[in-house]
């Protein structure tokens, strides 16, 4: 049986064989086939997923804290602002332009009269205000994360972070054309206390004030502001690296003294771009200034709560007259930002914008006109 086996399949022609013999390739051929596309499929998926991930949270949708709307900032009289989900507009004469995209900034952005900058990854990049051309000034490959601020003679201080090497450091940038001029502050401790430059040095206008060590301990140290080397307090008298406000042409700091620990105590020392500095007690937190008349938003107070809601209070800091500023809509105010023509005002539980007109009598603002109720739309 087995001779007539060997011999039976001896006698099989070659063309059945090679028929045969391509059919099961064939089959191979086409089960490789489906499982390779069936790889592709998932591989397209999960870059389709994870891209979707990645622009999801480039558009701020990822975020936990929704959205609502914050202060911008006022530049030659336009009014720069953020939309979460879309990108940093800019208001002027009633038209409403986008100037960056939200896909594009993922790491904050600030504007004044030298550009709007914003950070991407690591770097940093500069918008001219009038072409809206950009580029590059700061590019790193060292951290895992970076921050900026801006100096007033148009240049950048870029910090750089790495939170798993655990150091920290800032570097200033040339804000026009890019590159370091000099590193400010040599790596330290990514926890440490020390305060890296710009927790101590501070400008406002032409003036500039540097906070000096003066007592306290490694944990809550005590600063002296001085300006030219000379102190802006009296002995027995400090403030924080911290607790400062800062907007157009005014900058304060919350003092401290031995025996004055409520709010109702405390003190704040308030510097003028002019060369003014007063030491007055702590009343609220302003948001505004028009030269030396303070804006501010008072909750504590029964009177400016009513049909307008919150409202706006000025504060002469030359005659130390206190008066609410009227308004022609009914409104409810939590932030704002200013400049001596137009205020824009915005609560942290909406998106929206809205735009007032300063009205004054002779030189003191008396009240604000509605211009948008909401310039976003």
């Amino acid at each position: 049986m087995k001779n007539k086996i060997i011999d039976s399949i001896g006698k099989i022609d070659d063309d059945m064989i090679e028929s045969v013999d391509a059919l099961r390739q064939s089959k191979n051929k086409r089960s490789k086939t489906k499982w390779i596309k069936w790889v592709a499929i998932a591989a397209c998926f999960c870059l389709v997923a994870v891209g979707s991930i990645n622009t999801l949270q480039r558009f701020d949708y990822l975020k936990g804290d929704g959205c609502s709307a914050t202060p911008g900032t006022i530049v030659d009289g336009s009014y720069y602002y953020k939309v979460d989900h879309s990108g940093v507009w800019k208001y002027a004469d009633g038209v409403n332009e986008k100037v960056l995209n939200t896909y594009w900034e993922d790491g904050g952005w600030l504007v004044n009269e030298s550009g709007l900058y914003y950070s991407c990854d690591k770097n940093v990049y500069r918008m001219d205000l009038d072409t809206l051309e950009r580029n590059k000034i700061f590019s790193t490959s060292e951290g895992t994360h970076i921050g900026f601020d801006l100096t007033q003679d148009g240049n950048v201080i870029v910090t750089v972070y790495d939170k798993n090497a655990r150091y920290k450091y800032q570097v200033l940038v040339n804000g026009k054309d890019g590159g370091v001029i000099e590193q400010l502050t040599d790596k330290i401790s990514y926890d440490s206390n020390t305060p890296l430059f710009t927790k101590l040095h501070y400008q406002v206008g032409e003036r500039k004030i540097e906070l000096v060590q003066a007592g306290g301990d490694e944990r809550t140290p005590h600063y002296m502001p001085t300006e030219n080397g000379v102190s802006l307090l009296p002995e027995g008298r400090w403030v924080s690296n911290y607790g400062y406000e800062h907007v157009d042409g005014v900058i304060s700091f919350d003092v401290y003294q031995e025996g004055r620990e409520t709010q109702e105590e405390s003190e704040m020392l308030i510097a003028f771009a002019d060369g003014k500095t007063i030491l007055e007690p702590r009343y609220n937190n302003y948001s505004g200034a028009i030269g030396h008349i303070l804006l501010y938003v008072d909750f504590n107070s029964t009177e400016n709560f009513g049909s307008n809601g919150n409202g706006i209070w000025c504060y002469d800091t030359d005659s130390g007259e206190k008066w609410q500023l009227k308004i022609d809509s009914e409104c409810e105010f939590y932030s704002f930002t200013n400049d001596n023509q137009m205020l824009y005002s915005c609560v942290p539980w909406s998106e929206e914008q809205t735009a007032w007109e300063i009205i004054y009598e002779g030189a003191k603002p008396v009240s604000l006109q509605l211009i948008d109720n909401n310039i976003i739309e």
